[in-house]
C-alpha cells in the first residue's frame, strides 16, 4: 500500500500499518502497489474508518477528533 498525505508525500506499507496510518490522516488517499492482492487498498480504505487515529498516543482518545470516522459519524448524526 502506499498511503499520500495531502500534500502527496507518502509510505509504503501493509495494509495493517496503512489503515493505522491513513486513519491518522485529514485527507489521506491510498493506492494499492502493483503487487497488492486485490481489494487490498479498498480493505485498507474501509480499515481505516474505524481506527481512531493516532490511538497509540494518549490514551484514552475519547474527543471528538480523536475518534475514528465511523465513531464520529454515529455520534454526531
Amino acid at each position: 500500500m502506499t498511503v499520500l498525505d495531502i500534500e502527496g508525500a507518502g509510505a509504503n506499507g501493509c495494509e495493517h500499518h496503512g489503515a493505522r496510518l491513513l486513519a491518522s490522516l485529514d485527507g489521506g488517499r491510498i493506492y494499492a502497489l502493483p503487487d497488492a492482492p486485490d481489494g487490498a487498498a479498498l480493505r485498507t480504505f474501509t480499515a481505516a474508518d474505524s481506527i481512531r487515529p493516532f490511538c497509540w498516543l494518549d490514551g484514552p482518545r475519547t474527543g471528538p477528533s480523536q475518534l475514528s470516522h465511523a465513531e464520529y459519524r454515529a455520534r454526531h448524526h
